[in-house]
């Protein structure tokens, strides 16, 4: 099993602006492209930074995620299980959306827009001390 890279409660900090940005009113993290041979989702800046910033700050890191996939669908399937999950389980979990994006084109746009990464970023906020 490979061990997560060691992460400071300043590299959770740096994501949770996120929170704010994937609240926005009328959020739409991108659109699917289909005018252009093979149909792609082109994402808007602000998920694009946010992925950037994940990878930037540990929070994504290598693991055999395929493997890890039926435990994060059960997690997006049971908000009571992901509200109580560990800094381990929240990492593990937008490591799987975005991995999962780079062979389902969208994935990590649904997940952003059915609210999933916004609990996922709550549950972050809240192991670092954070009331909403």
């Amino acid at each position: 099993m490979t061990t997560p890279p060691e992460i400071s409660k300043a590299n959770i900090l740096a994501i949770l602006k996120y929170i704010l940005v994937f609240e926005g009113e009328g959020f739409e993290p991108g659109e699917m492209v289909t005018d252009r041979g093979m149909p792609y989702y082109s994402y808007n800046n602000e998920v694009l930074n946010f992925v950037q910033d994940l990878y930037d700050n540990n929070i994504i890191y290598s693991f055999d995620w395929p493997a890890w996939e039926k435990e994060a669908e059960n997690l997006y399937n049971d908000p009571e299980a992901l509200a109580s999950a560990d800094l381990d389980t929240l990492r593990k979990l937008l490591t799987v959306h975005v991995r999962k994006d780079r062979f389902s084109e969208g994935h990590l746009a649904d997940v952003i827009r059915d609210g999933h990464v916004l609990d996922i970023l709550r549950g972050l906020k809240g192991l670092v001390g954070f009331r909403s």
